[in-house]
Formats: structure tokens, C-alpha cells, sequence
């Protein structure tokens, strides 16, 4: 077996492992059930919000450490976060511990970015695209296992909210485990750079840098160079801010969507939950819509699927009935996926350095959690909005982004015209 092959398949099981998380899809109920003296208001106000802010925070950090640790200690701490989170929910029962999961929550999504980069750093360049698509593949599957797995138990008694939480807890357990057997890095992407010259030996292996404050100076004039080289393409710039807003509107309405389906469910007294079955198949259609966008990547489309988005948000939360919330938040989900993967595409083929592919991505994630965490700021804690309230804000979000998206589009085919009339006249 090839080296490459043998990686990856060691990542993505451990990708499909650390997705297998079928308490998520019901994860409201349960922190609003029996087991749990938590109102809505209080998940909605005093809860959530702790994860947002530590993931972005977290972030931060975790986005410098991951190359200077060489991603597999990062890899390593998602699972161990993963296990705290779990073993907190299982096992205690007061606010300001369901809080303290919260923090841990965001420690657990921040360091998802090794999982993702981990495979730039360990193999070939000419391998990112097949390499790329398996591990994200890994991790759709094992989302659609846990909806299939979490409504199938559910539905038909074989478990409570809380036991799927020993589900989720022996799968974080398992990876963790898992990701002891991930060969190491030897040289990362921008710090402990493998530093051969091109006088040397081809079998001649030069050592990482061993000065810590010069190798931080190195890396960090390389990572700033990068940056500076990608978003001066205005195309980069551009389909970067797409892909950051894009992502902020689909986490927001992620993140609180369980207590909009609850809301509509008691006013409309609909007994049975069926939030795993949607996220299963949000998590196919959305691979579908991803598929499509790798084959069809149309500038102009991001326009009118941001406006089907606010459709399918605002009729999910005018209707009182949870049947259309489920299918407005398919459509949204669906979509989103298609979006974010065409917003890849574009930004890749503007990139010159495979070197700077992960960094842009994770600037452009790291933009997109803050603007969620103001989303959050405002929305939740300083406009105090009712639920409902709040998908109607983000339904307008999507219009508005619909519309300056086919602005900016207009304007850049007006300025293609110009140049061809231009150019025509002069030749």
C-alpha cells in the first residue's frame, strides 16, 4: 500500500469516527428535558452563546499552534475535548456545567482545522484534490450515520436523548485512540519548514530550523507574504467574503434551529422529533449540492440561491408547521453546501503557492466566525430577539446578500463589456 493511501485512510476513519455523534441532532431536548433544569431562554441566551465565542477564540489560537505543532498533538486534543464535552453532559446536571461544555465545545470545533489540514502537510501536492475529497467524504458519512442512527433509536424507544450522548462518547473515545496511529509530521507547512537546497543532494535531508525565535520570524513573514499576495486578487477577495458571510448565516442558523423546530412543535402539539432524520438527509443533498458546484461553477449562481435560501429560512419559520421548518432547513443546508464548495473552487483557482490553500481557507473560516459571533452579540444578547424573530432577521440577511451579490456580478460583466468594446476599438 502506498504511504499516501495508508494516511489518508488513518485520517478519514478518524474523521468518520469523530463525526459519529448521533446526540447532536437532538441535543436541545435533551439539555431541555428531564434531565436538566435549563429553559429555552437560558440555551438560547446563557448557553449557545459560550460556544460561538470560544470557538472563535479558540480559533485564533488554534489556527497559529496547529503548524508549529505539526497537527497531529492538535489532532490528538480534538479528541480529548471531544471526550470532555461528552463525559460533562453524561454525568453532571447544573447550568454552569452545560456552560462549561460550552467552552469545551468550541475548543472541540476550533481544532477541526488540523483534521482538515493535516493532509497538506504529509502529502504530495499533486494528491490535494483526491486527499481533500476523501476526508471530507469520511466526515459526511459519519454525519449521516449519526441522523440515521439518532432518529432510528429514538423512534423506536431503543434509546433516550441521553443515551445517545454514550454513543458520541465511546465514538470521541475511539477516535482519540485512533489518531495516536497517525504518522507524525515531520516538517509543517510554514513552520519547521523542510529547508533543502537545491545544490544538495537529492537524498539529503537538511534539518528544520532549530532557532525558535527565527523560525517564528520565518514563518510568520511567509504566512504574511501569502496573505498579502492572495487578497490582492480581487477575485480572491471577493468569493473570500462570499464564502466568510456564507458560512457565518448557515452556523447562525445551525446553531438554533432545534429551538425554533421545539417552539413549532408545542404550538402545533407534533409529539414525534424527527431532527435526525433531516440532518441525515441534509447531509446527502448537501453532498449533492457540493458535487454539483464542483461541476458547474457558475459566477453569477451564488445570487439566486442566497434568495432561495431566505425563502426556504422564512418560510421554515412563518409556517407553523415543523414538516415545512424541516424542509426549509434541507434547502438552506443543501444549498449552503454548494455555495461554500463553489466559493473553493473560485478562491483555488486564483492560488499560485498550494502552500497558502489552507491558510486563505482558514482566514476566510476565522472571518466567518466572527461575523457569526456578532450575528450572535446582536441578535441574542443585545436586541434580546425571540426565536422566531431571529430567523426572520437572517431570512433577511440572505436576501440582502442575494442582492449585493448580484451587484457586484452585474457590475464585473458591465467591466468585461467595456474591456472587450475597448479592446475591439484599439486592435
Amino acid at each position: 500500500m502506498q504511504a499516501w493511501v495508508r494516511v489518508t485512510l488513518i485520517l478519514c476513519a478518524f474523521g468518520l469516527l469523530r463525526e459519529i455523534r448521533p446526540s447532536e441532532p437532538f441535543v436541545s431536548e435533551f439539555l431541555l428535558g428531564e434531565w436538566w433544569d435549563i429553559s429555552e431562554e437560558q440555551l438560547n441566551r446563557d448557553v449557545y452563546p459560550i460556544g460561538t465565542y470560544s470557538y472563535l477564540s479558540l480559533l485564533v489560537l488554534v489556527f497559529l499552534i496547529t503548524d508549529f505543532l505539526r497537527f497531529k498533538p492538535v489532532i490528538i486534543l480534538s479528541g480529548l475535548s471531544g471526550i470532555t464535552v461528552y463525559a460533562i453532559l453524561l454525568w453532571t446536571s447544573s447550568l454552569a456545567w452545560v456552560q462549561t461544555t460550552q467552552f469545551f465545545y468550541g475548543l472541540y470545533m476550533a481544532t477541526e482545522v488540523a483534521y482538515y489540514t493535516y493532509i497538506y502537510a504529509k502529502v504530495e501536492s499533486d494528491k490535494y484534490p483526491r486527499v481533500s475529497s476523501y476526508t471530507r467524504i469520511a466526515a459526511l458519512n459519519g454525519r449521516f450515520l449519526s441522523g440515521l442512527s439518532a432518529q432510528l433509536l429514538t423512534y423506536f424507544g431503543l434509546m433516550n436523548y441521553r443515551d445517545l450522548n454514550y454513543i458520541t462518547f465511546t465514538a470521541q473515545i475511539l477516535a482519540t485512540f485512533w489518531a495516536f496511529g497517525l504518522p507524525t509530521v515531520q516538517y509543517g507547512i510554514y513552520f519547521h519548514r523542510n529547508t533543502r537546497e537545491s545544490s544538495t543532494s537529492p537524498d539529503k535531508q537538511l534539518q528544520p530550523n532549530e532557532s525558535l525565535g527565527s523560525n517564528i520570524k520565518e514563518a510568520s513573514t511567509l504566512i504574511l507574504r501569502h496573505a498579502r499576495a492572495a487578497y490582492s486578487r480581487p477575485k480572491v477577495l471577493v468569493w473570500s467574503a462570499l464564502y466568510a458571510v456564507t458560512l457565518a448565516l448557515f452556523v447562525q442558523v445551525q446553531t438554533y434551529i432545534q429551538l425554533l423546530w421545539k417552539q413549532i412543535q408545542e404550538n402545533s402539539n407534533q409529539p414525534v422529533a424527527f431532527n435526525g432524520a433531516v440532518e441525515a438527509i441534509q447531509t446527502l443533498l448537501g453532498a449533492g449540492g457540493a458535487y454539483v458546484a464542483s461541476i458547474h461553477a457558475a459566477a453569477g449562481a451564488p445570487a439566486p440561491v442566497a434568495a432561495v435560501q431566505g425563502l426556504a429560512v422564512f418560510a421554515g419559520t412563518y409556517f407553523n408547521n415543523v414538516f415545512v421548518s424541516y424542509a426549509g432547513y434541507i434547502v438552506m443546508g443543501m444549498l449552503y453546501h454548494y455555495t461554500i464548495t463553489l466559493c473553493s473552487a473560485k478562491i483555488a483557482g486564483q492560488l499560485s503557492d498550494e502552500s497558502c490553500f489552507g491558510l486563505i481557507f482558514g482566514i476566510n473560516t476565522l472571518i466567518g466566525t466572527g461575523l457569526q459571533s456578532i450575528l450572535t452579540l446582536v441578535l441574542i444578547q443585545t436586541l434580546k430577539l425571540p426565536i422566531a424573530s431571529q430567523y426572520y432577521t437572517i431570512s433577511g440577511l440572505y436576501m440582502l446578500l442575494a442582492s449585493m451579490w448580484l451587484l457586484v456580478w452585474m457590475v464585473n460583466i458591465f467591466r468585461q463589456k467595456q474591456n472587450i468594446q475597448n479592446d475591439t476599438q484599439y486592435s
